[in-house]
């Protein structure tokens, strides 16, 4: 026979358990997670280099992206019709 004490250890143990697997998340959510985690890291990366390459232009350290952007409005501008400054 199975000492008492054990035998209610193993009962806190294996309710501990079972509350364990209520709790944790599948592998699809933890997958989905991580994706989701993994594109707003490059998305915010993009907007941080975006945004920082405007200041750049803007003080005028990147003189060469200054042309880029005026070949870039003229092109848009022969296209649309008129395009802000």
């Amino acid at each position: 026979m199975i000492d008492p004490e054990l035998k209610t250890d193993l009962k806190k143990i294996e309710k501990e358990l079972s509350h364990m697997d209520k709790e944790s998340t599948g592998t699809w959510h933890t997958l989905w997670r991580g994706c989701v985690y993994g594109a707003g890291y490059v998305l915010g990366a993009i907007v941080i280099i975006v945004v920082a390459g405007w200041i750049l232009n803007v003080i005028g350290v990147i003189p060469a992206l200054s042309h880029q952007v005026a070949e870039f409005r003229a092109a848009l501008q022969n296209f649309t019709g008129t395009v802000k400054q």
